[in-house]
């Protein structure tokens, strides 16, 4: 008895199969695409670094990472108003600083903060600083802080950032004590001038703050 071959077109449609259940695999296991890995902090290896580490930070709400990178004797340095309406500088010890930015953070909706993409660092200006160890960052800031629904405060402005090498700067006892030691690779944060722009002091949240009133704000909500 003879046997037909197959035809042209359907040896076409065996190599079609064939490549298909190659490609499948043993079994036609499903692939799986692995989770993308959460973005992460970027080190403070140098002062830039350190800077962009605070804007990681506060983008992402992580007032512990701030809390981390602050010296012992760090200053948040502002201009506010007081009650008669006149300018004041103001300084804020490194507590007042992480608990106001904790209570920014945890009863917002939303925190968005955008930092120069391309920051230079120069010489610490102060008298008495040692460029190898201290360093200084202006960047233009834009913060955007929305309270709830319909409520929002807009921030603009400059920061300027000064900046000391670890093996140099002051540890928080706290800090220490969980093992963190001094480290001349690391970058901490010692002093932050507020230069956003301020307004008249409301009593509450509006279009017209600096940094340091909507902190204070942030900082009288807490203590309550």
């Amino acid at each position: 008895m003879s046997r037909s071959l197959p035809t042209h077109g359907a040896i076409g449609a065996l190599a079609v199969i064939a490549a298909l259940a190659a490609l499948a695999g043993p079994g036609c296991a499903t692939k799986t695409v692995a989770p993308v890995p959460p973005e992460a902090a970027p080190p403070a290896n140098s002062p830039a670094n350190a800077v962009s580490r605070f804007d990681w930070a506060l983008n992402h709400r992580d007032a512990g990472a701030i809390e981390s990178m602050l010296a012992s004797d760090f200053q948040l340095v502002g201009a506010s108003t007081d009650s008669a309406g006149n300018a004041a500088s103001v300084v804020r010890d490194r507590a007042w600083f992480v608990s106001a930015l904790e209570s920014m953070m945890s009863s917002s909706e939303q925190v968005s903060l955008v930092l120069d993409h391309n920051m230079v660092a120069f010489p610490d200006s102060r008298p008495g600083m040692s460029s190898a160890w201290h360093q200084e960052i202006r960047t233009s800031l834009d913060l955007r802080v929305r309270i709830d629904s319909g409520n929002s405060v807009e921030i603009s402005g400059n920061a300027l950032f000064f900046l000391t090498r670890g093996d140099s700067v002051s540890v928080p006892q706290e800090l220490f004590s969980r093992g963190m030691k001094a480290d001349a690779t690391t970058w901490w944060i010692e002093r932050y001038e507020d230069e956003s722009l301020a307004g008249p002091p409301p009593p509450q949240p509006s279009k017209s703050l600096s940094l340091m009133q909507l902190l204070e704000i942030y900082y009288n909500r807490r203590s309550k």
